[in-house]
Parts: structure tokens; sequence; C-alpha cells
């Protein structure tokens, strides 16, 4: 009776992916760009699903959402990935040749300092404006494209990036008056015990 039980589950989700595998594949591309993966999350989703399903003890009441919802996951996790390896890539820069010349050494640090508070910044932004500025500014994308990746109007892409940049701006400049304000009292405490 299991045999037959795992069998009818395997069934219903392998049946469940040929039927919305388009529709499947379509949300994907909204916010993966290349076709490569794509292709790859799109299998992954339907690994997943599989394994999960085989795993289960009952059969998945909705395996339509099941599958899109274990590709959102990826798409996220992928993401995540790709903001870590930019991270790691910015840093190995840092850690690079150029840090060890002392003339460019306060500028390097300056550099980090500043990229670090535009990352706190970006994370601070609301999830969708986040999601517009993040694929304009890192992933260079047009308007129109992240239009229509994220079922925006241009307009509403356009909003976004205004709210962003000013709030980016906004956050940044009063990261570096409160530095000011601390550099300045520190300079004035020494000032008065040398």
């Amino acid at each position: 009776m299991t045999d037959n039980k795992d069998s009818k589950s395997r069934f219903v989700i392998l049946t469940e992916f040929k039927k919305s595998q388009l529709s499947l594949r379509s949300f994907i591309s909204r916010y993966v760009i290349s076709p490569q993966d794509i292709d790859d999350v799109t299998q992954e989703t339907f690994l997943r699903a599989y394994k999960a399903e085989k795993v289960k003890e009952k059969e998945i009441e909705y395996p339509k959402a099941f599958l899109f919802r274990i590709a959102k996951n990826l798409m996220l996790s992928e993401f995540s990935s790709k903001a870590r390896k930019i991270t790691d890539y910015i840093e190995d820069y840092d850690a690079s040749d150029e840090l060890l010349n002392t003339d460019n050494l306060e500028s390097n640090v300056m550099a980090q300092q500043k990229l670090g508070v535009y990352c706190e910044a970006v994370a601070s932004l609301p999830s969708q404006c986040r999601k517009v500025v993040i694929m304009k500014k890192v992933y260079g994308m047009q308007n129109k494209e992240i239009s229509r990746r994220l079922e925006l109007s241009v307009s509403t892409v356009e909003k976004h990036l205004t709210k962003g940049i000013r709030r980016l701006n906004s956050t940044i400049t009063s990261r570096y008056d409160e530095q000011d304000t601390q550099l300045s009292s520190l300079g004035s405490n020494q000032k008065g015990t040398i």
C-alpha cells in the first residue's frame, strides 16, 4: 500500500510540474536574469518538491503553490548568495596589495566605511523599494526591465527609485554628520589632554 501511495504522490508532483512549468518559468524569470539560471531554478524546484513529497507521509494538498513557494525560496537564497559574493569581492579587493600602500590607507578605510554605510542604508529600505534599487544599481537593469520583472508600472519603479535614493542619501548624510560630531568631540578631548 505504501508503494502505491508513493507512486501516486510522485505522479501528483510530476503532473503538476508539467502543467505549471511555463507559468513557473515565467515567475522565475521575473527575478532571475540569465536563461541558464532560470533552467537551474526550475529544475531544482522540481527536485526539491519531488524529494519533499517522497518524504511526507501524506499527499501535498496544493502542489502548484508548493512548487511556487520552493522556487521563491530558491531565488531568495540565490539573491542572498549573490549579495554575499558582491560583498566578498569588495572585501577581497580591499584586502589586495593596494591596501599596503600607506598613502592610500586612509582613503581605503574611508571607502570601506562608506560602502558599509551604503549597504546598511540599502538594507533599511522597504522591501519593494530595496528590490528596485538593487536591480537598478547592482544589476544595472533598465526601468522597463525592472517594471516587467516586478510587475510594476514604469512610473512606480521610478517612484521607488526616487524614494530609495532620497532615503539612502538621508541615511548616509545623517551617518556622516554623526561621525563628524564624534570626531570633533574626540579632537577637542585630545586638545585638552595635550
